[in-house]
């Protein structure tokens, strides 16, 4: 090329700059509805309308009864870079508006047909202005009560090649009440409103007392939500976290209910994602994502907004600090107070009429004394092998007055066992009503949590003599690939010669005689886990020590499980994430049997 041939450096026209602006700002229907939503919020509006036509493409409008805009300020505001809520440097070192780029509206005219109808307060009249494909018509009078309405339509119609990206309308349609729900959550006194076709979807009134706020946050997530999820307000160093979090039982098979907010703006961060996805470690059963609404608080001086084009990423001044509190927060929630509240995970439904059954003298079982918490601390599948259950003893009783509630179930969360249903299942009864146990998954976490514990502080017992295992090549092999994180679990096992291991040392929490059966289970068969995840190994490990169904329990083996359960964080999942424990209400049983119609 020739110098003559090279090109020269020119100034882009205002519309094709604001056009190459859209493609960050304006990518669909939905990205122009958070940036109208996010200005009128900034305006102080307590009432939002938006219409919706052809899911957004045809017409989206948003009505608001914020402070408005000036007359003079009209035409400006749909200049680049023109905004009303930063002037100084020092303003975007601490944000505390949803906007400050004054980019959105001047990209979106650019690629639409634009009107703004708007009248501040104290103003007679609004004033209404015409912007289509960028180009602006002369302001005129216009009436409409103090607030600012913003009709975007036909979008994309001077770029014909963005408007082929867009979808049908029903996926537009269903983008827009993402966002809607999104915005609605974080501004819960602000009254929205959504038609599409002039047909109402949404209507969500201002949330303005903690059950009303409650109200919407079930409306957006939910009925079930609540009821699966743990209100936590917390606060340390300047950092403020609260919401609900929902129970690792309670999960879905996509992340796509998770809101989270920084300073009431909603973002996506991978700081923050990870601090979420490690405080469910080991109670979420596997690819499978929690729920949560939460509210990040913090001076905005330690948070710039100012990183994304639209706005949905921040970047922390101490991402460790901000790692590390929510971890440890939620970790903590999970531990105390998960386990601590079982649900029942599953609708209540009267059944069918059963054919009558054969009519049986009544009978009442003789209860145990209550073993003592210690007594199955050597609580492993082997010890339980090692018991002799006896069969539950009934005494025929026609005349026996029923015992009192004090003395059928004691104060324990998880009640007093009544019986075992199929060798798999622990009936117990509390206060609230009825408890079913799953055995095995409880004593998996029981086990866990103490292998967890000697693991951290290197509690282990040393074989004097060391137990050898004989294994296959591909099992060698296997061992190989699992060395490190079954090191880093509490095992030290060593090759002894060709086709046998020695195991030197393990962890205390279960008895040193079944750890020979326990390695070679785990070798037995391929799993997921190798390297260094010893909390994967730890979980196998807990998982083939733990009894098994069709174990059958005494009342007092029973018992004793209970309790240690009850003592265990994060009771309510075993570690691979499924229920421990279901709770029954005395209500959902009388709902069972259509009580009280």
């Amino acid at each position: 090329m020739s110098a003559d041939q090279a090109p020269r450096v020119h100034r882009l026209d205002a519309t094709l700059a604001n056009q190459i602006a859209a493609g960050e700002v304006v990518e669909r229907p939905a990205s122009i509805l958070k940036e109208l939503l996010e200005n009128s919020l900034d305006a102080g509006a307590t009432r939002i309308t938006i219409h919706l036509e052809g899911g957004g493409v045809d017409l989206l409008s948003v009505e608001d009864d914020g402070v408005g805009i000036f007359p003079e300020d009209l035409v400006l505001a749909l200049e680049r870079h023109a905004t009303s809520k930063v002037a100084t440097w020092e303003d975007l070192q601490a944000i505390h508006t949803m906007g400050f780029r004054g980019e959105a509206l001047p990209a979106i005219a650019s690629v639409s047909r634009l009107e703004i109808v708007s009248r501040a307060h104290g103003q007679k009249q609004a004033t209404r202005l015409q912007v289509i494909g960028g180009a602006t018509a002369a302001p005129e009078p216009s009436a409409r009560a103090p607030g600012t309405t913003v009709r975007v339509a036909d979008l994309f119609f001077n770029v014909p090649a963005r408007r082929k990206f867009l979808r049908s309308a029903s996926a537009e349609l269903s983008r827009n009440q993402k966002v809607l729900r999104q915005i609605a959550l974080a501004n819960f006194p602000v009254a929205f409103h959504l038609l599409q076709n002039d047909r109402a979807l949404v209507q969500l009134p201002a949330a303005l007392d903690a059950d009303s706020r409650a109200l919407r946050v079930a409306n957006i997530m939910g009925e079930g939500f609540l009821a699966n999820a743990l209100y936590i307000e917390q606060e340390d160093q300047g950092l403020s976290l609260s919401g609900w979090l929902g129970l690792p039982t309670y999960n879905r098979a996509r992340g796509d209910e998770q809101y989270f907010y920084v300073n009431g703006r909603p973002v996506r961060d991978p700081v923050i994602t990870h601090a979420l996805r490690a405080s469910y470690n080991d109670v979420l059963f596997q690819d499978r994502h929690p729920l949560y609404v939460l509210y990040l608080k913090l001076p905005p001086e330690r948070v710039d907004v100012n990183v994304h084009p639209a706005k949905a990423e921040v970047r922390f001044r101490d991402s460790r600090e901000i790692h590390d509190f929510l971890f440890h927060t939620l970790r903590r929630v999970i531990a105390e107070q998960g386990g601590a509240h079982p649900q029942l995970t599953v609708p209540v439904q009267p059944l069918s009429p059963a054919p009558a059954l054969q009519s049986s003298p009544p009978r009442a079982y003789q209860h145990p004394a209550q073993r003592p918490l210690s007594a199955v601390q050597d609580g492993s599948g082997a010890y339980w092998e090692r018991l002799v259950a006896p069969a539950m003893t009934f005494v025929p009783s026609t005349d026996m007055p029923a015992a009192p509630l004090q003395e059928l179930a004691p104060d324990y969360p998880l009640g007093q066992a009544l019986a075992q249903i199929h060798a798999r299942f622990i009936l117990a009864e509390n206060r609230e009503g009825m408890i079913l146990v799953d055995q095995h998954a409880a004593h998996e976490r029981i086990l866990y949590e103490k292998m967890k514990m000697a693991s951290q502080q290197n509690d282990k017992q040393v074989f004097i003599i060391p137990e050898y295992l004989h294994v296959t090549a591909t099992q060698m092999a296997r061992f190989e690939a699992k060395q490190n994180a079954l090191q880093a679990a509490g095992l030290e096992i060593s090759v002894a010669g060709p086709g046998t291991l020695a195991i030197h040392a393990a962890p205390k929490a279960i008895p040193a005689a079944t750890y020979g059966q326990i390695v070679a289970d785990l070798l037995a068969e391929e799993s997921a886990w190798t390297g260094k995840d010893s909390d994967a190994a730890l979980a196998d490990m807990a998982c083939r020590a733990a009894i098994k169904t069709s174990r059958r329990l005494s009342l007092e083996e029973m018992n004793s499980l209970l309790r240690q359960l009850e003592a265990t964080p994060r009771f309510g999942q075993c570690n691979h994430g499924r229920p421990t424990v279901v709770q029954f209400s005395l209500a959902d049983l009388d709902r069972l049997f259509l009580r009280g119609r």
